[in-house]
């Protein structure tokens, strides 16, 4: 199972199109590894795949261009 959550991590970051340093990649991938295990124990309203794991919120510069 780990290995699976790793993986969807890093397809919806390239997805997402995100550049992570290498701590916040350790940092994240440990979030949604307890995100995914909460869900699968406890449920959701709806299914995990419906939205990305994680939100990406570009930069000041970016959002005005």
């Amino acid at each position: 199972m780990a290995i699976n959550i790793a993986a969807q991590f890093a397809a919806e970051t390239e997805l997402l199109g995100l550049k992570l340093l290498p701590s916040q990649e350790s940092t994240l991938l440990s979030a949604y590894a307890a995100l995914r295990e909460m869900v699968a124990l406890v449920g959701s309203d709806y299914p995990m795949e419906a939205e990305p794991a994680h939100i990406f919120v570009p930069a000041a510069e970016e959002r005005r261009s």
